[in-house]
């Protein structure tokens, strides 16, 4: 009986000892059977330098990152991949599609602005075109006073403060979306000394429209919102407008 029960103790304590056995360590080697079709890719990569131990990290991330793509983009992919196409090629055919799509929408906008003499204009800037159409004596006054290019500046530059600008990014903004927005068909812009620039704008219109924008960029020029101080000289030709700008100190 007493044997019995020594017997029995000790196959309890080899039991805990199961029990408690240290986990395997992770780095231990992990052997798969591979198809032959496998092994030549590995091949073909080690002989450019990369270990198995990177391939297959690598593999197992690129599969969790696929795998972790949300289940309506799952869904797309299950209905406009062709039966003999692999994931892979599907992507490169989305991606290579939508770049279509945008240089596509590009090329429209050049082709308006350069065909049919189309001009971006902001809601804000139109109804105070209406409004001032309809007051004859405020036709040019009006929207000189009430225009956004603080905003577009500012939205051009990424939101930065105007206090942070310096008067060569702001006239580079302005050289920048007036002819993208297709007001002016070329600015140039010359650094006369260190505080006198002198901006010419051309456009394809007649001299009431060059006094509207001499107007305007005064009005800019000279608001109280610019961070430093500005004289403006400017007139308005026919097709061109020439404005001088003598930069005072900083506000």
């Amino acid at each position: 009986m007493a044997k019995q029960i020594e017997k029995t103790k000790e196959e309890k304590i080899e039991i805990e000892k199961d029990e408690i056995k240290e986990p395997e360590p992770k780095d231990k080697p992990i052997y798969v059977k591979v198809s032959d079709e496998t092994r030549n890719l590995i091949d073909e990569y080690k002989d450019q330098g990369t270990t198995i131990s990177d391939l297959v990290k690598n593999a197992v991330k690129c599969y969790d990152d696929f795998n972790s793509i949300s289940p309506e983009v799952q869904a797309i992919i299950k209905k406009y991949k062709e039966e003999d196409e692999n994931e892979i090629l599907f992507v490169e055919r989305a991606i290579k599609y939508y770049g279509e799509q945008k240089n596509l929408d590009r090329d429209l906008w050049v082709r308006a602005r350069d065909e049919m003499k189309m001009m971006l204009i902001g809601k804000t800037t139109f109804n105070q075109l209406i409004h001032a159409a309809e007051i004859p004596e405020e036709s040019l006054d009006k929207p000189w006073r009430k225009n956004v290019a603080i905003d577009l500046i500012l939205w051009y530059n990424d939101s930065k403060p105007l206090k942070s600008l310096s008067i060569e990014e702001i006239i580079g903004t302005i050289q920048k979306v007036w002819v993208v927005a297709n007001y002016f068909h070329t600015i140039d812009v010359n650094k006369e000394s260190a505080d006198e620039f002198h901006m010419l704008f051309r456009h394809r219109q007649n001299k009431r429209y060059g006094t509207y924008w001499l107007g305007y960029f005064t009005e800019l020029f000279t608001s109280e919102e610019m961070p430093f101080k500005c004289e403006v000289e400017g007139q308005a030709f026919d097709e061109s407008i020439s404005l001088t700008l003598k930069i005072g100190y900083e506000k």
